[in-house]
């Protein structure tokens, strides 16, 4: 039989009398863990009524001497000090062993045991692989389940028993960042709406808030939320009051794209790269589309009013945040780009009508068809008519598809592009939330600690045999759990968990996106 003794470190060379107060716990292997969490001064029953409302009352440490009243107490652990040691010894148990037991007593740092507490979360999937490890590894595991308990019984009595404590994040939220919450509540409140939700279910804006929402409400990012308010006013700040018209990039922007939409659509003309395309389809698909950059340029002049004021409310975003500003910037480029947009869609259209009509067609060569009752493909008999015309067609379509295969590979990469751009803006502002900036501040000072960097260091202990009954006799170690600083690397492993909730909810993944690619779905 084991007993394990959890003891602040402090305690384990007080002089003075005390309750002590903690919790017990028995395992499947009938360990029994004493974890000592608070202590009050005898007579003080003020604070021990406080204590006791979370914890329960496990014994005392007192003087060694003859005996007293306090050591006939029915309690479960008595400790016991005198003048010539430095440490307290075990005096009394409430357990009865057959034979000798072995008691381990655990020595902690407090306030080291509370920060190991706040990334605790984050070492669960570790837990669980040791656990399945066996041997060695479920020793370890149970390690690290007593330290996990005593982490949260400490966390609930430093929880009941704390002061209301002002931080940074606390003070600006309640001072300068008091206006931008009330406008991001706003505009949450306004997405969530059923008038609008609807509309902006679907855009890169709508999405964010909800997972800004998420951070918000799990404050496990308060420190990220707080410096991305920063950024955003320093943005803000710089496009309304140090950029002179900065809309007129935009503009810029649009009329470059335009100009090299064009360019690329010239160079499609005739035999681009040494292909021989389809001269009718060719020159059929270049009017088609240079109409419609024609368009999409006379379209842009006629907006470009609407435009220059859309840098005022994407710079009045900073006030919620530069995470904010980066949702909305998908939107600008959905306006420079649409038109590449489109053109995909078209040759997207006719890429599918030529792979589906090439594979039917096939098997009406080969003397095969699909059976819809069957769910199959099975022979089937045409009859000559048949099979003349779908050898027409066939060789129709094969003959185009060249020509149509250059548009559509073309169109793809173009939208490909802006996939691409959108998919780092979305990575830059959900890593402007995830990273853990808080903790990488606390490991710069060396204040940041987790599971394996708990080690123990044997400490040198000789109780003396007076202070045991002989009929009880229990052989007593001490260890100190000591925590070293963290590797850099634990830094970068502390995630969230928000970020991965929300990458299991989107159905686009670059692997789905090039299978979309080769189907014509993307």
């Amino acid at each position: 039989m084991s007993v394990k003794i959890f003891l602040p470190a402090f305690l384990f060379y007080t002089k003075k009398d005390c309750d002590i107060y903690g919790e017990i716990q028995i395992d499947e292997n009938n360990a029994v863990s004493y974890f000592i969490i608070d202590h009050c001064d005898y007579h003080n029953e003020n604070e021990a009524k406080v204590i006791t409302k979370h914890l329960r009352h496990l014994g005392h440490i007192h003087r060694a001497g003859p005996t007293t009243t306090v050591q006939n107490q029915d309690v479960a652990i008595t400790f016991a000090y005198d003048v010539d040691t430095p440490n307290i010894y075990l005096l009394k148990l409430n357990i009865k062993p057959v034979e000798t037991t072995q008691v381990n007593v655990f020595l902690y740092d407090v306030p080291k045991m509370l920060q190991l507490h706040e990334y605790n979360t984050s070492y669960d999937s570790k837990k669980s692989d040791n656990a399945s490890g066996g041997g060695r590894g479920d020793e370890k595991t149970n390690q690290y389940n007593d330290v996990e308990v005593l982490c949260s019984f400490l966390n609930q009595s430093h929880q009941q028993n704390k002061k209301q404590k002002y931080t940074i994040t606390s003070i600006l939220d309640k001072t300068i960042f008091l206006f931008p919450n009330l406008i991001i509540n706003a505009i949450v409140f306004l997405l969530q709406s059923k008038l609008l939700k609807p509309l902006l279910e679907k855009t890169t804006f709508y999405e964010h808030s909800l997972e800004w929402r998420r951070y918000q409400e799990s404050r496990k990012r308060n420190l990220n939320i707080t410096v991305d308010k920063i950024l955003g006013v320093c943005v803000m700040l710089l496009l309304l009051f140090y950029v002179s018209r900065p809309d007129d990039y935009l503009l810029t922007a649009s009329h470059v794209v335009i100009q090299k939409l064009r360019l690329l659509l010239r160079s499609l003309k005739g035999s681009p790269i040494g292909l021989k395309l389809n001269e009718n389809l060719n020159n059929f698909l270049l009017d088609c589309f240079n109409y419609h950059v024609d368009l999409w340029a006379k379209f842009l002049d006629l907006i470009e009013p609407v435009v220059r004021q859309l840098f005022v409310p994407i710079a009045l975003l900073g006030f919620t945040g530069l995470s904010f500003q980066l949702a909305s910037l998908p939107a600008l480029m959905s306006i420079i780009g649409l038109h590449a947009h489109c053109f995909y869609i078209y040759t997207a259209v006719l890429y599918k009508v030529e792979i589906r009509g090439i594979q039917v067609l096939w098997k009406v060569m080969l003397g095969k068809r699909y059976n819809v009752l069957k769910n199959r493909v099975e022979s089937y008999n045409y009859v000559n008519r048949q099979l003349y015309l779908a050898t027409i067609f066939f060789t129709s379509l094969l003959f185009l598809f060249p020509t149509v295969l250059v548009y559509y590979v073309v169109f793809t990469t173009l939208r490909l592009c802006i996939y691409l751009v959108n998919l780092l803006l979305q990575v830059l502002r959900r890593q402007i939330l995830e990273f853990p900036l808080e903790i990488l501040l606390k490991w710069s000072i060396g204040k940041f600690y987790d599971m394996e960097s708990i080690y123990l260091a044997y400490i040198p202990h000789t109780p003396s045999p007076l202070l045991q009954p002989e009929s009880t006799r229990m052989n007593m170690s001490v260890f100190k759990l000591n925590i070293q600083k963290s590797p850099l690397s634990r830094v970068f492993s502390c995630e969230s968990g928000i970020l991965q909730e929300c990458k299991a909810d989107e159905k686009m993944s670059i692997k789905n996106a090039f299978n979309r690619m080769l189907k014509g779905t993307f």
